[in-house]
């Protein structure tokens, strides 16, 4: 049941990072006029929340998909992510 809270937690979460991203890169280029939001863009913190988030959430959504599929094998692909 984990796996279905997860991806209903992360996907929001994941489009709200990525467009922070992608809005403070705008404002780091000159097209919107904000320090603030260029200061967001060259800390770190965001990519290291990004990064992780995003391939969990790819490898749950697959774990998910052979689940549904109904190959039981899907512990001795995904095991060294859940354990």
């Amino acid at each position: 049941m984990f796996p279905y809270y997860f991806l209903r937690f992360s996907g929001p979460i994941l489009m709200f990072l990525v467009g922070a991203k992608i809005l403070s890169g705008y404002a780091l280029s000159g097209n919107v006029v904000s320090e603030t939001l260029s200061k967001l863009h060259r800390e770190d913190f965001i990519d290291h929340l990004l990064i992780p988030l995003f391939f969990f959430h790819g490898f749950y959504g697959l774990r998910l998909f052979l689940i549904e599929l109904g190959i039981d094998r899907e512990r001795f692909f995904f095991g060294y992510l859940l354990s």
